[in-house]
């Protein structure tokens, strides 16, 4: 049968099996209340501010980013002809290697 470890508890003095609380000291001990952030806020502000049901998205586009066309989101055609070199290196690299 394995010896059973205990040690003595640095604030009581009792003898406690490891792994497990102080009985003399655990039952005394107290919740700590937790205290409330200097950011947070209380609960009568919780409100998230969506919008409602007469919110405009298309009025609030055209204040927030302006009337002007965004700009053509794609990729250079020097960037593809990189990808598909590097692309064709790594192919070329993988079979050499065989």
């Amino acid at each position: 049968m394995p010896e059973v470890l205990s040690y003595l508890c640095p604030f009581c003095e009792r003898e406690v099996r490891v792994g497990e609380p102080c009985p003399g000291c655990a039952k005394k001990a107290v919740k700590k209340v937790r205290s409330k952030k200097s950011w947070e806020q209380s609960t009568s502000l919780d409100g998230l501010g969506l919008p409602d049901d007469d919110f405009d998205y298309d009025e609030y586009c055209k204040r927030e980013f302006g009337k002007s066309p965004h700009r053509q989101t794609g990729l250079k055609w020097y960037w593809w002809a990189l990808a598909v070199a590097l692309l064709a290196g790594m192919i070329c690299g993988a079979l050499m290697i065989r």
